[in-house]
Formats: C-alpha cells, structure tokens, sequence
C-alpha cells in the first residue's frame, strides 16, 4: 500500500471518527462496521457495509466517499472514479481535495484530457475561501498541501501521456498464456535469441523465496515453466535473470548464500544453450557488488557494460540505476550512477539496455507515472548523455504495477510483468510488438570461428579489427561480436606457423534468431611444393561413382619445435594430432619425416638435434597406431636461408597413401 493510500485512509478515518448520522439506528452500525473494517485492512467487509448504508440512504455523500475510497484501496479505480464523480456532481464544495483525488484516478485509467480538467478545477479553487467547504475544509488543509506540491508534476505528467501516446503508437498488449503464467508472482522476463526460451523469476506467495524458471515456446504456446536445472534454486531468492547476448553466459541474482557480501549480489552463470545446463561460476569479479542490496542486472551487447539496480551510498535515493565497465582484466570497475535525469529520490529498478546500447528502459515510482510503478524509456544523444525519460504509456503502463521490461534479440517486442487485473493472479508476464518510433538501430549478432584451412581444426588466436578494441578467441576458436548491420568488419591476425590473414566482411541486416557466421580461416606455412592433408571428413569417393584404379598421392605436414629443442611448440600439438586424425583412415603405403634445425650452433650438434626431432615425431605416429613397413627417418640438420629462424626449426612428414 503507497504513501498516497494510506494518507487517504488516515483522512477518511478522521472524518469518519465519531461520525453518526439522524435516522434508522442501522445507518450507524454499518457506518461503525464500515470504519472498523477499514482500520483493521479488511476493504470488502468495509465496502459491504457502505454500500448498505447507502441502500438506505443514497443521498449520504460521506458514504460514497467511503465507498469509493475502499474501491481505491482495493485498485478498483474506475468503480471508485464512479462514486467520487457522483459526489461533486452533486454537491460541489463538498470536498476541495477530492478534485484532486479524481484527477489522480482519471489520469491512472487513462483519461489525461478529463484529469488535467480536475487538476485546473482543484487549483481555481484554492481562490476560495476554506470556509466555503465547511468544517471538512479545515481538517483537509494538510492534505491539500501536499496535493499542491504535487500538482505541477502531476499536469505535466498528464501532458507527457498524452504525448507518449501520439510517438510510441502501441496499440495493443497480450498475455503470455498459462504456461509460463499462474496465480503465482511471475516477473523479470528474458528471451533467448531464438525466441524458443524464456526465462523469469517466480514467486510462489508472499512468503516464498523467489526462483528461476524456464518455458519452451512450441508452435506458438508456451510450455508449462521449469525450474532451473537441478542445484541452481536454493532456500533463498535467485532474481533476475540477464541473458547476454551470445547466448552463452547470463547474470542473475543470488540472496543469502555463501560468498554474498550484501544482502543481495549480481552472480554469473555459464549457459549451454543445448540442453541448458548451468555451470554457476560465483559472485561478479570486481566492484559490481557491495554491502548493499545489488540486482536487476541488464549487459550491453558485447558484454562490456553492465547496468544494475542498487542502492548503495552515494545515490539520488531509494533504488538507482548504476552502470560498470568490464576492466581489460575482465573485472567490472567501480560503479557509477546514471544521474538525475534517471533516478530520483523514489525507486528505479530493472534496467535494460538495447543491443545498440543507445536506448535504455527501466521500471520506476519517482517519475510522472500511471500507477504504482511504471516503465520508462530513455535515448542517448549525440553527447552521450540520456534524455528526460518517456513514460511508455497505455496500453503497456496502466494504474496498476509494471515492472522487469525486456526485448526480443530483434529489437521489435517487448516483455514486461504486471499486475493488472486480467491476468493469471499476481504479476503476469505480457508482451507487445513496438512501434517504428521504439526501434533501436539495427545490430547483427555474429559468431566467428577460427580455423586451420587445411585441417579443420579450431585455433585460439586473437583477432585486430580495425576500428574496435582487439579479441581472441576461446577454446574453440570461437567469438563474439555485435556489429550494426551494413558495416564491414575488417579483420587481420598473425600466429605463428601461419600465413598472415586478412580479409573483409560484409554485415547483412539479420533477424538475430540465429548468429550471422562467419569463418577465419588461417593457412599454415607448408614446405614449397607439397600436397597439404585434407581436412577431417573431406570428401573421398563420389557415391555412385564407377571403381577406379588406386593411385599415389603424397600427404605433407610440417611440425614446429622450440629453440634448441625436440619439444613440439604448443601452437603445433593440435594441428599435429588432428593431422594424425586424418591419417586413421587411409591405406599408407610409405612415411618420410625428415628433421631440420636453425644455423644457431654447430652443425654436429643441429645434425643431431633434427635427428632427435625426426625420432619423436616418428615414435609419435607409432604410438597412434600409423605403422607401416616402410617408414623412413632423417635429419638434414641446419637449413639457412632469409625469414625467421623458427621456420627452420621444424620436422616435414611426407605420407604417401593409396587412394
């Protein structure tokens, strides 16, 4: 129950203290049933009565007002519109501040011409004398105080609606359905890429603690909702979720564990986007996290920027926005506040940031909103500096709570909970398509994959690409990156034992459901005038295809050595086990490893040196099974000639199947 309310109730109880009315004895017991009912909480037992009081005497306007005042409490706002209207009509003076009352209820159902008519008519009349409205007048001066303060916002906030519902243009808002949605709390939204996933938290009752759920959308419904995977809900909350853009990684929420420094914290997770098992990885690394409350994660695009929820010192009030960068040690550093356009001295929470990171939406109760909580959106412009926020108006904000917006990887529909009353019970989860007036710039997700071009294999590498900060890739050569569609990424790498690479990629407009792929293939150095292995699966007979006589070919690859050494270099083991790989399948007839070593040192020694490379490559081939009759060692020692010296420090096989 806000502020607001319970100042209503406490000047509806004052007038109705002692009150009793002339006539039928049970007019006063139901107006003493009413207002005990009403101290006590218990609205419909109060309502009950005042609606029996008013069966006897329809003319008693302090009983509409209670009526009205219980239909309020209770979010009936356009019942409590009916009864409140009814009493000005007929008696005009009878309360100066219910104009006020009546412009706040229009203006959360939607009706911005007629509230802003009430508020004009609550400010002409403050000309009055107080004495005009009786007896009433004088214990409403406090109160009508406080209504005057918040008049100025409480019009303009009208206007902005008004205005909002000319650019945002939504029409319409639908429900989730009752998969996903039940009588329960369900909130905070996160959509896979694909759109085939939601997560979102759950809340039981008011006693519960709040977990993560997930639901699969099939054929256009989704599927009853599961909790996460089996360890991953405790005893405690587990809030909002965030998925980060490449799929593969989300922040969420933790209360009350181990490692907890605040009463909550941002944690991570690593996702398997296949079967959507979670690895939890721990608290955020770095200065995300404090001794205060820190939630509500939302991380740009490309994983660099991370905005939260908290309300740690040195804030405007209640719960602000804050925003960290990702440290090139890949902690977050030390927080900082989003500012007075953003946050106010009440609460703002749930931000989300676009994939272009220009436009930011959050939930709060210090802007000029509709009802309890609403959701707002926010531009970044050309300085880099956010404008005055948007309320998002009807049909997606109402009198009621709205909270935990988010957006589809396309940028084109948006998902929020509410509580309003149409839906499952508690918070419902909705979603609505955005006007053109809401779209973001267009940015394609693209995963990369870096490749030996010859043997298929992924290669970690790190990657320049000209006009962002460089990457590299992980373990399975794989990255990330969001780029607005239609420009080109220029990307050049150097590794060792590889050609030089260089090569530009055009960025189409995609739809985001899937990543835009994209290949790095790398080409290793070979010795002049080899035949190079074939990649893993490459094709060999034609299906279909008449016999044919087998032939001769030669199959070369070159192993790498370190200085002075027969160790193979850590970039050649892969490429060298995935060669031997390819080799499982083939009839051999012949190998010839031959050793070579730099012109560092004497020749005696380097003899030596390219032999003992020659020997454990062939023990190598041996321990994997590659024998045949006729396999050949030598060791050339020192080759010179121009270009690095590490070139020469390398063992050349030549294989020659039968195919």
């Amino acid at each position: 129950m806000n502020a607001t309310i319970l100042r209503l109730l406490f000047l509806l109880l004052f007038f109705s203290a002692g009150a009793r009315y002339a006539g039928a004895q049970t007019v006063n017991e139901w107006l003493l049933i009413g207002e005990t009912a009403m101290r006590e909480g218990k609205l419909k037992k109060a309502l009950n009565a005042y609606e029996q009081v008013l069966a006897t005497r329809p003319d008693m306007l302090t009983a509409r007002r209670f009526a009205g005042a219980c239909h309020e409490l209770m979010k009936d706002y356009e019942k409590a519109l009916d009864y409140y209207i009814s009493i000005v009509e007929t008696d005009s003076l009878f309360s100066r501040g219910l104009y006020f009352q009546i412009g706040e209820l229009c203006y959360k159902t939607g009706n911005y011409v007629l509230a802003v008519q009430y508020f004009d008519r609550f400010q002409e009349l403050q000309k009055r004398s107080v004495n005009q409205f009786g007896l009433r007048g004088e214990r409403e001066m406090y109160e009508e105080t406080d209504y005057l303060l918040r008049l100025p916002a409480s019009i303009r906030a009208c206007h902005i609606s008004m205005d909002s519902i000319k650019l945002l243009n939504v029409t319409t808002v639908n429900n989730l359905g009752g998969g996903i949605n039940t009588r329960a709390d369900e909130y905070f939204p996160s959509m896979s890429n694909d759109r085939l996933w939601m997560f979102y938290t759950r809340r039981k009752g008011t006693n519960s603690d709040e977990d993560l759920y997930y639901s699969r959308n099939e054929n256009g419904a989704w599927l009853t909702g599961t909790p996460m995977s089996t360890g991953f809900n405790t005893k405690h909350n587990e809030g909002m979720s965030s998925l980060v853009r490449n799929g593969r990684h989300f922040v969420f929420t933790a209360c009350g564990r181990e490692q907890v420094i605040g009463p909550c914290d941002l944690w991570e997770a690593a996702l398997v986007p296949e079967d959507l098992s979670v690895n939890v990885l721990g608290p955020l690394k770095g200065l995300a996290n404090s001794e205060k409350w820190e939630s509500q994660a939302s991380v740009s695009c490309d994983g660099n920027v991370l905005y939260f929820a908290s309300n740690r010192p040195g804030g405007i009030g209640g719960t602000d926005l804050w925003y960290s960068e990702k440290q090139p040690d890949g902690t977050w550093g030390n927080p900082h506040n989003l500012g007075l356009k953003i946050n106010t001295p009440a609460d703002e929470e749930a931000p989300f940031i676009t994939t272009d990171g220009k436009t930011l939406y959050f939930s709060s109760t210090g802007h000029p909103g509709m009802g309890e909580q609403d959701i707002f959106v926010s531009w970044k412009d050309v300085d880099g500096q956010w404008t005055t926020p948007v309320n998002l108006g009807p049909p997606v904000n109402t009198a009621y709570r709205e909270l935990g917006f988010s957006l589809s990887a396309d940028g084109q529909t948006g998902y929020f909970a509410s509580d309003r009353p149409d839906g499952y019970g508690g918070m419902d989860i909705y979603y609505f398509q955005l006007s053109e007036q809401l779209y973001s710039d267009p940015v394609t997700l693209v995963e990369g994959f870096v490749k030996d071009s010859i043997l298929d294999i992924p290669l970690q590498v790190t990657l320049h690409i000209e006009g962002r900060d460089s990457i590299t890739t992980d373990r399975e050569g794989r990255f990330f990156l969001c780029v607005p569609a239609g420009e080109t990424l220029d990307i050049r790498s150097e590794r060792r034992f590889y050609q030089p690479y260089h090569w530009q990629f055009p960025i189409p407009t995609w739809d985001n459901r899937n990543f835009y792929v994209i290949d790095v293939l790398l080409q290793p150095i070979l010795p002049p005038g080899t035949v190079a292995a074939p990649a893993p699966g490459s094709a060999g007979e034609t299906p279909g295809a008449a016999p044919r006589q087998k032939m001769k070919r030669d199959i070369v690859h070159a192993v790498y050595f370190d200085f002075d050494k027969a160790t193979v270099t850590a970039e050649s083991i892969g490429p060298f086990q995935a060669f031997v790989q390819s080799l499982s399948d083939k009839d051999i007839a012949k190998v010839h490893i031959v050793g070579f070593a730099d012109d560092i040192g004497a020749d005696v020694y380097n003899l030596k040196l390219s032999e003992e490379r020659a020997k454990q490559v062939a023990l190598q081939l041996i321990a994997n099974q590659i024998i045949v009759d006729q396999i050949f060692i030598e060791g050339k020692g020192v080759q010179r000639g121009a270009g690095p010296k590490e070139k020469y420090r390398r063992v050349d096989i030549r294989v020659t199947v039968m195919e």
